[in-house]
């Protein structure tokens, strides 16, 4: 058994979507050869942390816990000072116009932003780095690892892993969840910043020994910006747990009901979003006005304030067809996938969003649910048409209604979404393992 250090801040008890990945894999490796050891926060400031998900962590498995010095940890204590309005669903509350001193607020949360953004760089998790490279050092010392591997974003993971490396020797895999640069969700950068970060990325590239990406699409961005460097370069999706699927009860509702349940899990953070998704049913209804007794859009999980401003109240306008239910832990968003009869994947027509690696999907392919994927050409529709399963629509309102009536119109599958198991846990853990094995010391 080969031991294997793993960087990763987003571990537990972290919580949320990014922990996923990383977590399987730490999961599954043993059954091909490798011992995770891993090193992760102990305070960490991510603005989701769940101590149910330590829960998660395999037994026995070995955890060396960094301190971690955050921006986050200074705006809490700040913010039970002064007293903040509570939030719903991860949005600003509704009330009254802000009163002045709510407006004096406002103006020290956006040069809060703009410090942080400017002074915590790469990213705010940058102060975990000295107690993580210091934690993952002694535990090579004290009993030899064979190789790193750290997982982004937060890109400090990889300096982290970086730092090891020089001093250790060590061969060393990167692991991209998202791009780096070029990330369709990330703000816009100063000139300077995004220049460092050009750099770094860079460099990362050049001493890790193997990039893994978790889509082709980014896999071959990253090959057409550092085509010197695109042999290293692998593609491992994220992926559903067999195991995680087998825990999920059976659907409650019976087929006859007379209604037609999307479920949508996740955020949805850009504007363009909210609004195809509320044009789009808005538009369908204008068309179809008899469709408003039989469909349900249920979106577990939450927008982002931004998002809530676009569409909060249309959404509300439209009674009962949209359910809200919030974020919810993994097994009852599961459940609530189960419960449905199509799932959906959202994703506007903006530079970087063919390419997003969206990991709902293989959530929805796990459970077998047929798959609604309003996207452009790309990522997303791209496995869809390999499995020849789901419906890939383009990222209009015109696309969206019409998709809709397709789904609703058709008959469900009677088939598995992925018969080969090609994005089950285990499988991409083997095929992590294998890129592991050909980074000797």
């Amino acid at each position: 058994m080969r031991r294997l250090l793993v960087i990763a801040y987003m571990f537990p008890p972290v919580a949320g979507v990014g922990i996923e990945r990383t977590l399987k894999h730490v999961t599954y490796l043993p059954e091909h050869g490798w011992q995770p050891v891993v090193v992760a926060p102990a305070n960490p400031g991510y603005r989701l942390v769940d101590p149910a998900t330590l829960a998660l962590v395999p037994a026995g498995t070995e955890v060396h816990r960094a301190m971690s010095v955050e921006p986050a940890h200074l705006r809490r204590t700040v913010g039970r000072l002064i007293g903040r309005r509570p939030a719903v669903g991860g949005s600003v509350a509704p009330g009254p116009v802000p009163a002045p001193r709510d407006g004096l607020r406002a103006v020290a949360g956006q040069a809060w932003r703009a410090y942080v953004a400017l002074a915590w760089f790469p990213d705010e998790q940058i102060g975990w780095a000295p107690a993580a490279i210091a934690a993952g050092v002694a535990a090579d010392d004290a009993n030899p690892v064979d190789a790193i591997y750290s997982s982004g974003p937060p890109w400090t993971s990889h300096l982290v892993a970086a730092a090891i490396q020089g001093l250790t020797g060590l061969p060393w895999v990167a692991d991209f969840r998202d791009p780096w640069i070029g990330n369709a969700y990330a703000a816009p950068l100063p000139a300077l910043h995004r220049a460092a970060r050009e750099w770094l990325e860079l460099a990362v590239v050049m001493r890790a020994r193997a990039s893994v990406f978790a889509s082709a699409g980014v896999r071959d961005e990253y090959a057409r910006r550092y085509p010197a460097w695109a042999e290293r370069f692998v593609t491992i999706h994220n992926g559903y747990d067999l195991a995680d699927v087998a825990r999920v009860p059976p659907p409650s509702r019976t087929a006859d009901d007379g209604g037609y349940r999307i479920t949508f899990t996740g955020s949805i953070q850009g504007t363009a979003e909210a609004r195809l998704l509320v044009e789009g049913l808005e538009l369908l209804f204008r068309r179809r006005p008899e469709l408003r007794e039989r469909l349900r859009l249920q979106l577990v999980g939450w927008l982002s304030p931004a998002a809530e401003a676009v569409a909060g109240d249309r959404l509300a306008a439209l009674g009962g067809v949209v359910e809200r239910i919030g974020q919810q832990p993994k097994p009852m968003a599961l459940q609530a996938v189960r419960e449905a009869d199509a799932a959906l994947v959202l994703l506007a027509d903006e530079p970087g969003r063919e390419n997003v690696p969206s990991a709902k999907l293989f959530d929805y392919l796990g459970l077998d649910r047929q798959v609604l994927a309003v996207a452009p050409d790309g990522e997303v529709r791209r496995i869809l048409a390999e499995l020849d399963w789901g419906l890939g629509v383009d990222p209009t309102p015109d696309g969206f209604a019409r998709g809709i009536e397709h789904l609703m119109a058709a008959d469900p599958p009677n088939r598995s979404a992925d018969p080969e198991r090609r994005f089950e846990r285990r499988s991409l853990s083997a095929r992590l393992a294998s890129v592991l094995a050909g980074t000797p010391r």
